[in-house]
């Protein structure tokens, strides 16, 4: 048996007495805007306070198996032995130093030496750095402005970036500055139609295509990787993976090893920091110079910079979940993995006749419940059924995905789906 310990509640509908004292604090939407820092935010009633393999536990005792994990970096699961020595180690020598150090050095040298377009590395801490420096320097490369971006992507929080995930009016009601959205073109994700209109109405001003090579989950049509491809190179225009979620995930060379394409710029995050803020640009010679601060004086030097990118402590933490990511088998268990929890979401969906889909590859599952004629119907559903799943001891954000980590078991994944079919019911 899989022993998930849930909330507990009280006939009035409290939470049970913590398991163990705790000082009374703060509530989280007292001092936390909306309760949270995630743009996302969980029902849950407390703070989660550890976690070790595959499992969470939040202050008042309750245990969640996590199909969170923080939002995607720990593939290996909470508090990894080799991750945890790594850190430890290096905590007894200094956290971060702003100037080259060995760990940063050999991180990059290990991301270089990937097949693909990587030839040269510049670090950042998040992956709204990555994709927004990314796109700067497409922008100082190309003397060029405009951007494509893709209805629904999400490329971090920065002003493009938001233009994608929201729309442009939201965007701008957002606090979007009009020019950003002026620069801005938007077609759609799979549809080739709408991004050679795109490069015909504006293929000259055009200084970089952002996506998402698995754009929210959704893998691309065959021939659309390879088409976008074409197009960029005959207008000049620098193309730019947003690996943040599917590197060192889909395949130890990310999406360009796992659809089989090429970009110039690619965009690194989450895993590669093993639960530590990191995030990477990495591409061509020739586009990723433009940061090297012996150029400032030159007019399309590009800035970026970070206090404490590629500090030691988050490349050990990525050097050793890489180390682990290498070993023989890793991806095909994680794809195992993937593959029985998309089949059993779908099959839950089918028993209980709900509408829509289960997506993903790899180790990622989304689920998407079918529009119905009553507007937002299907974000009650969503809402609704992640309660249910949390209050069952499997912690989720369905309006995201199910992150899978080498920890997890076949037995937790039935579990989960298991727990997603009575939510349903």
């Amino acid at each position: 048996m899989i022993e998930v310990v849930p909330r507990v509640e009280d006939r009035h509908g409290r939470v049970a007495k913590p398991t163990a004292a705790h000082p009374p604090d703060s509530r989280p939407d007292e001092v936390l805007v909306g309760g949270t820092n995630s743009a996302f935010p969980l029902p849950l009633e407390g703070c989660i306070e550890r976690g070790a393999g595959s499992r969470v536990w939040d202050e008042h005792g309750h245990e969640y198996i996590d199909f969170l994990l923080a939002s995607g970096p720990l593939i290996l699961g909470h508090a990894h032995a080799r991750v945890c020595d790594a850190v430890a180690q290096q905590l007894s020598k200094g956290s971060a130093f702003h100037a080259v150090n060995r760990p940063a050095l050999e991180l990059a040298a290990r991301i270089a030496d990937i097949p693909g377009c990587v030839e040269m590395v510049r670090f950042a801490s998040t992956g709204t750095e990555a994709t927004l420096h990314a796109v700067r320097l497409a922008r100082g490369y190309t003397g060029r402005d405009k951007v494509l971006v893709f209805a629904g992507s999400y490329h971090g929080s920065h002003d493009l970036a938001l233009i994608g995930h929201r729309g442009p009016t939201m965007a701008r009601g957002g606090g979007v500055p009009r020019g950003v959205l002026e620069d801005a073109v938007v077609a759609r994700f799979n549809d080739i139609g709408t991004v050679e209109d795109a490069f015909v109405a504006h293929g000259d001003s055009l200084a970089a295509v952002l996506v998402e090579p698995q754009h929210r989950s959704v893998d691309p049509l065959p021939a659309f990787l390879p088409r976008l491809a074409q197009l960029c190179r005959s207008a000049g225009t620098v193309l730019i993976f947003d690996e943040v979620v599917t590197g060192f995930r889909l395949a130890f060379g990310g999406a360009q090893e796992y659809y089989g394409v090429e970009p110039d710029l690619v965009c690194y995050g989450k895993i590669l920091g093993g639960g530590f803020p990191l995030s990477a640009v990495g591409g061509r010679r020739d586009i990723m110079t433009l940061a090297d601060p012996a150029l400032s004086s030159s007019p399309n030097f590009v800035h970026v910079s970070g206090t404490l990118s590629g500090n030691p402590i988050s490349a050990v933490a990525g050097l050793a979940t890489l180390a682990e990511l290498e070993r023989p088998g890793v991806y095909e268990r994680l794809h195992g993995l993937g593959e029985r929890l998309r089949a059993g979401l779908a099959r839950e969906m089918r028993v209980h006749d709900v509408g829509g889909s289960v997506i993903g590859s790899g180790p990622i599952a989304a689920v998407k419940f079918s529009e119905t004629r009553r507007p937002g119907c299907d974000a009650l559903l969503r809402e609704t059924v992640n309660r249910e799943l949390i209050h069952r001891g499997v912690l989720v954000q369905l309006q995201t995905k199910f992150y899978i980590s080498l920890v997890h078991t076949e037995r937790e994944i039935d579990y989960a789906v298991d727990a997603f079919g009575a939510a349903l019911g």
